[in-house]
């Protein structure tokens, strides 16, 4: 026993001056925090700043407090008030904000794993209280209310909401910058502000080519939604970051002469001057995508048909005769622009061959 006394001593000594310089209320609340008794430890740290605003101690226990108790915006306004009133606090506030914010973004990337995506807005939600200075948990929060809102259009204000206190806090310097401006560019869309959301994705691939897959998709939900002139746009901002950085898509032409071909059919009535501009823009990306896949059947078919519907009839019938006799030559659709562009040409017989070879692959 006497050689323990001593050393029960010095622990007793070191609580005395650990406690010595704190106020009742802080002491109190320190050791209601100890053991877990949280809303007795809210009272106490409170009453302590009534009589002393600028405890940083309890300005710190509260922030304990709170963050087991759920107030995560409360608990980061608390850490940093500790902070900023003592700097010997500076360490552990830090620490715990990270703490508080790491178990909840990492809780929402779980519950996105799982499709829970009302949990993982919840989460997400709390870790943007937890640490509003961390961006990532602002970007996967308007992340999930956009997914949200794409059954329920009720989350459509929380995902704009989100989404310009992401480009507020964001600047070209910050990691995630570019998935920043993708997803404002996405949202934009759907706010119905395309031409915003064009500018925001041209400024994206100038700071970095490689999201040309981003683009590319946007592009896609335009094309999906017939929406060509801004499908075309998109596709030609990825193309040019596709090129960039030598990663040229054959999928990504061929859609791009897709767009400009229906393009040119819907103008082709009230502006034949433009469609056929339009037309040739389709011809040439049709060309870039036969480039890189020679022999795929629906490149070489629409390339055809391009010629055709664009008045190169003997282009029409150079690239008809190829596709009926190396592409697909039991494909009825192939004779059938062939016998077609034939009879621009008024060449009768051969059209008729063709329109002969039609038929019997059609059984008619």
């Amino acid at each position: 026993m006497r050689k323990i006394q001593p050393v029960l001593f010095v622990l007793v000594m070191a609580l005395l001056v650990t406690y010595s310089c704190k106020s009742v209320e802080t002491t109190s609340a320190m050791l209601h925090n100890q053991h877990k008794n949280y809303e007795k430890a809210i009272e106490m740290a409170t009453l302590a700043l009534e009589k002393n605003p600028n405890d940083a101690e309890a300005h710190f226990q509260l922030g304990i407090s709170f963050s087991y108790t759920g107030k995560m915006r409360e608990a980061f306004d608390e850490f940093t008030m500790a902070s900023r009133l003592d700097p010997n606090k500076v360490d552990d506030a830090e620490n715990n904000i990270k703490h508080n914010w790491a178990k909840h973004f990492n809780n929402g990337v779980s519950e996105f794993q799982a499709e829970n995506f009302e949990g993982a807005a919840k989460e997400f939600e709390l870790s943007t209280f937890s640490d509003p200075r961390q961006i990532k948990g602002w970007l996967n929060l308007a992340k999930v209310y956009n997914t949200l809102a794409e059954e329920d259009t009720t989350y459509l204000q929380n995902a704009y909401e989100t989404v310009d206190t992401l480009m507020a806090k964001t600047t070209k310097d910050d990691e995630n910058y570019g998935n920043v401006l993708a997803l404002a560019g996405q949202v934009m869309i759907r706010r119905g502000m395309k031409e915003e959301a064009v500018k925001i994705f041209e400024d994206l691939m100038l700071d970095d080519p490689t999201n040309f897959e981003t683009v590319e998709e946007v592009g896609l939900e335009f094309l999906d939604k017939d929406e060509c002139d801004y499908a075309a746009k998109f596709f030609e901002m990825a193309i040019n970051g596709r090129r960039q950085t030598e990663s040229e898509s054959f999928d990504l032409y061929y859609n791009m002469g897709v767009t400009y071909y229906n393009i040119a059919m819907n103008v082709q009535k009230e502006d034949s001057i433009r469609a056929l501009e339009v037309f040739m823009k389709a011809i040439d990306t049709y060309q870039e995508a036969r480039t890189l896949r020679s022999d795929d059947r629906q490149a070489n078919y629409s390339l055809l048909l391009t010629y055709y519907q664009s008045g190169f009839y003997d282009e029409a019938i150079a690239e008809g005769q190829r596709y009926t006799t190396e592409i697909a030559p039991e494909e009825p659709r192939g004779w059938q622009i062939l016998s077609l562009a034939y009879n621009k040409r008024h060449m009768k017989i051969k059209a008729e061959e063709a329109f002969q070879k039609y038929r019997a692959l059609t059984g008619q």
